[in-house]
C-alpha cells in the first residue's frame, strides 16, 4: 500500500514538471519570438510623403512618393528595442506646376547638396491603444497610437523632435492582402507633424507673390512588408526618379 501511494506520488509530481515545463517553455518562445523586419519600398506608389503650407492666393501642396525605410521591431512588444528609419527624396517632391518644383529645389531645398530627408526613429515614449487588447503587441488589423523620439536630418542640419499620435495598424499576410499587391505581412504607418523651415535654415519659399508660411504641415503614410524589395523595383524606382528630376 505504502509503495503504491509513493508511485502515484512520484506519477504526480513528474506530471506536474512536466506541464511546468512544457507551459514555460510556451511563454519563454512567445517572449523569445524573433524581430520582425517591414520594408518601406512600395513599387506601386502608395508610400505618400504630403506637405501643405498656406500662402495668400492658394494653399500650396507638395507630394512625393519616392520613400524608403526599414522598420524593425518585437511582435510582443513593440517599444522594446526598435529601430526605424526613413528617407524621402526631396527632389522628386511635385506641387502641380514645375517651374515651381523646380524653384523649390533649387533655390530652397537645394537638393543637388542634400537629396535627401532622414528620420530616424530613436526610441518609442508612449503606446496608446485604439482597439488593440495589448497596446505594445501586434495584432491583425488592429491599430494603436504610437509618440516616438526621432531625429530629422534636413538641408544639413540634424533636430530632434516628437512624434505624437502616429498610427500603427498590423496586418499578417493573407489571399486578401496578396490581391491588392501586398505581401507578407504590412505595417501601415500614418502620421501628422508639423515642421518649421527656419529650424533647418530653409527660407522661406516665395513664388511671386505667393509665400508660403514659416510653419508646414507634414503627412506621411506608408506601407511597410516582412517581404524585402526585389533589386529590380529597387532600380525602376531609381529609373524614376532620374526622370522626374
Amino acid at each position: 500500500m505504502i509503495v503504491s501511494n509513493s508511485r502515484k506520488v512520484i506519477s504526480s509530481f513528474i506530471f506536474l514538471c512536466s506541464f511546468f515545463a512544457f507551459f514555460t517553455s510556451g511563454i519563454l518562445a512567445d517572449n523569445h519570438e524573433s524581430k520582425k523586419t517591414f520594408y518601406i519600398a512600395d513599387s506601386h506608389g502608395r508610400d505618400t510623403f504630403r506637405f501643405e503650407s498656406e500662402a495668400p492666393l492658394e494653399t500650396i501642396v507638395g507630394t512625393t512618393n519616392h520613400i524608403r525605410g526599414e522598420v524593425i521591431l518585437h511582435p510582443n512588444n513593440v517599444a522594446e528595442n526598435l529601430k526605424a528609419s526613413f528617407e524621402i527624396d526631396l527632389a522628386t517632391i511635385k506641387t502641380g506646376i514645375k517651374e515651381r518644383d523646380e524653384h523649390l529645389r533649387d533655390q530652397y531645398l537645394e537638393t543637388k547638396k542634400y537629396p535627401k530627408a532622414i528620420l530616424t526613429i530613436e526610441k518609442i515614449i508612449k503606446i496608446e491603444k485604439e482597439d488593440r487588447e495589448t497596446p505594445g503587441k501586434l495584432e491583425n488589423s488592429k491599430s494603436a497610437y504610437v509618440t516616438a523620439q526621432g531625429l530629422l536630418k534636413l538641408h544639413g542640419v540634424q533636430k530632434s523632435m516628437t512624434l505624437n499620435k502616429v498610427k500603427i495598424t498590423y496586418f499578417k499576410g493573407s489571399k486578401e492582402l496578396e490581391a491588392g499587391y501586398m505581401y507578407g505581412d504590412i505595417l501601415k504607418i500614418d502620421g501628422n507633424f508639423k515642421l518649421k523651415l527656419s529650424d533647418f535654415n530653409i527660407k522661406r519659399p516665395q513664388f511671386l507673390l505667393l509665400k508660403l508660411n514659416e510653419e508646414l504641415d507634414i503627412k506621411i503614410s506608408m506601407l511597410a512588408s516582412t517581404v524585402p524589395p526585389k533589386k529590380h523595383e529597387d532600380k525602376g524606382k531609381e529609373d524614376d526618379e532620374s526622370n522626374d528630376s
